[in-house]
């Protein structure tokens, strides 16, 4: 939730900035050229490609201000030259991407630049973080702090430590992360003045960590220790702070744990109980203009329904929602809507179809007693009469369960469709366009630090490349998420085996990929539900199963292809009524039916469980 509300933030202020920017970057363009061949003029070239982020455009300039810093013979001008062409690659261009770093930190080697190399190893944990290299994304942070504490730089290795806590507990290392947020918060505390926002940011990354070790107490505590600091900065954050704890009790309310020794903390600061946290975060002063922030707490608020079993008052609160969604979506201006919305938009699709659900099933039982009283009172009249009535209504209710279950079917195929182009689109627009305007970002306070030789300047130039580096993170990752590039620039195969890598690396259970036979293609829709099925899966034994060891395996043979998903874990019983009403599960009966393939489940409580998917190469046409 942390990343989440900072990206609104950031996405807010880039907005502010943006046509002050675009100005900024033409004026360059048009002057830079007439500038004599110094190294002011190299400076400036390596500014345009920040402002321009990546592509071709962006590599130009780069590639000019090499040229001239090589022309100048200037080892710290090339190095920032080759740093800065390392951002001008995507991550389908790792190689490209690695060698300018690797380029970048063997010339300020050769000068002894600390602080140089400190930035290349940095942005190299970043890079790796985004590629979900985990382990060695650890070890470029590593190295960056080592070197901004040869120089004695606090500020750069309190930014640092800020980043790595992230990748830590990301890895499941939430035990290393807690100790880097603390580190860099001693620091944070003694700046000179001090910044309440990183400081709050830091108390928030505590509580998050705590709230994963399942120590309530103390992941209340810290969250609330955010909150004042956002309080006293006037900092709609607070909003955030608020809204973790509720989210919390709501949680282990669902476990049955008790929510006691948190109610006792949050009365000692002025909050009754978890709706007058709520009512307080709707109550904040800025909330009415940031569509995302509202999304916010009314997920929240619809947990609290859900939990408490207000189906009715849960489903009309996320019509509402949609109704919001549809007013803001569609406004340029609104970069808050566009961030969050996308974001939500597949869950509170599937959300709607559950409440739909409930309402309906509340509705059947209804009439369900009805009939069977009107039943019970036929039945004293005349047997015959009762024998007849309900042979017809059992008819009717088959009938009905018939045309139901025709209208799933369609509602889910189309669903599905239109889901997989919105990942499409929202994963494109939040790379290309919210991407580069966050880069631009950074190159304009950026250039602060250029203009004016101040600590205080460098400090907050410090902490917002920092924030903007995460906010960068989250937006590659939520985009990846979306749509794996992996699966459209090299197939299935080597999609499915960078999933099952990903899970092993950022959970406690052993994950292994294996494949049989000669790889076929398949359509690209095909490829997308096959991706899905085995990611929905996953992200179910991730929930439920408690397992230590996850097999994913997918077989080609002459006619058919099987695809299995396996677990030592808990198991259930599918024939269960809770795990008929599990989502997930029916997303991967929809998704295998989609794509004309059969699906089968085996499990049993104790002994893990066993996901078969069978899909002909060479289906028959349908008559």
């Amino acid at each position: 939730m942390g990343l989440k509300r900072l990206l609104i933030f950031l996405c807010y202020l880039t907005c502010r900035l943006t046509f002050a920017q675009s100005d900024n970057l033409d004026s360059l363009k048009s002057r830079v050229e007439s500038i004599p061949d110094d190294s002011l003029k190299t400076e400036t070239y390596l500014r345009i490609a920040y402002i321009l982020y990546a592509g071709d455009e962006s590599e130009l300039y780069a590639q000019k201000a090499l040229e001239l810093a090589k022309k100048l013979n200037s080892p710290n001008l090339i190095g920032k030259s080759y740093h800065r062409l390392a951002w001008c690659h995507g991550l389908d261009e790792m190689d490209k991407k690695t060698a300018y770093l690797d380029s970048a930190a063997t010339t300020f080697t050769s000068i002894a630049d600390y602080y140089g190399l400190g930035n290349v190893f940095d942005t190299k944990g970043t890079i790796l973080m985004e590629y979900g290299s985990l382990s060695d994304a650890n070890d470029s942070y590593q190295q960056a702090y080592d070197y901004y504490a040869r120089i004695g730089n606090e500020e750069r290795k309190a930014g640092v430590l800020n980043n790595w806590a992230i990748a830590e507990y990301t890895r499941g290392n939430v035990n290393e992360a807690i100790q880097k947020f603390k580190t860099a918060l001693a620091f944070r505390v003694e700046e000179k003045p001090i910044s309440p926002i990183d400081i709050a940011r830091l108390y928030q990354g505590l509580g998050e960590c705590y709230r994963l070790q399942g120590d309530l107490v103390l992941a209340t505590r810290n969250y609330l220790k955010g909150y004042e600091h956002r309080k006293a900065a006037g900092n709609i954050g607070v909003v955030e702070s608020m809204l973790s704890i509720a989210s919390m009790m709501y949680d282990v309310a669902e476990q049955n744990i008790d929510t006691t020794s948190i109610q006792e903390i949050i009365k000692e600061n002025g909050f009754d109980n978890s709706m007058s946290l709520i009512e307080q975060a709707e109550n904040t002063p800025g909330v009415a203009d940031r569509i995302g922030i509202q999304e916010s707490i009314m997920d929240v608020k619809r947990r609290r329904f859900l939990l408490n079993k207000d189906f009715e008052a849960a489903y009309e609160l996320l019509l509402r929602q949609k109704q919001i969604q549809e007013e803001y979506k569609l406004r340029e201006s609104s970069l808050e809507a566009m961030a969050d919305l996308k974001v939500k938009f597949e869950k509170d699709q599937l959300t709607i179809q559950l409440l739909e659900e409930e309402v309906l099933n509340q509705k059947k039982q209804e009439q369900v007693t009805f009939l069977i009283i009107s039943l019970a009172g036929l039945f004293l009249i005349s047997m015959i009469g009762f024998l007849y009535y309900q042979n017809r209504v059992k008819s009717a209710q088959i009938e009905l369960k018939d045309a139901h279950r025709e209208q799933q079917i369609v509602s889910m195929r189309s669903m599905l469709e239109g889901q997989e182009k919105e990942r499409s689109r929202i994963a494109r627009d939040l790379h290309d366009g919210l991407g580069n305007l966050l880069s631009t970002l950074k190159v304009n306070i950026g250039s602060l630090q250029i203009n004016f030789d101040d600590s205080n300047a460098k400090k907050i130039y410090g902490s917002a490349s920092q924030m903007i580096d995460e906010a960068c993170t989250e937006v590659r990752k939520i985009a990846h998420e979306m749509m794996p590039q992996a699966l459209k620039k090299l197939g299935l195969r080597k999609a499915l085996e960078d999933l099952v890598k990903k899970m092993d690396a950022t959970h406690p259970f052993d994950a292994e990929f294996h494949v049989h036979g000669v790889e076929q293609t398949f359509d690209d829709n095909t490829n997308v539900m096959l991706y899905r099925i085995v990611q929905e899966a996953l992200n179910n034994i991730v929930k439920y199963a408690k397992a230590s060891e996850v097999s994913v395996q997918i077989t080609y043979s002459e006619e058919w292809f099987d695809l299995t998903i396996e677990d030592d874990g808990v198991g259930f019983d599918p024939g269960s009524s809770e795990s008929e009403k599990g989502m997930g599960l029916k997303s991967i009966a929809f998704r295998t039916e989609f794509i004309g393939g059969t699906y089968d489940i085996n499990s049993r409580p104790g002994v893990g469980t066993l996901v078969t998917i069978n899909l002909p190469l060479h289906p028959k046409p349908e008559a």
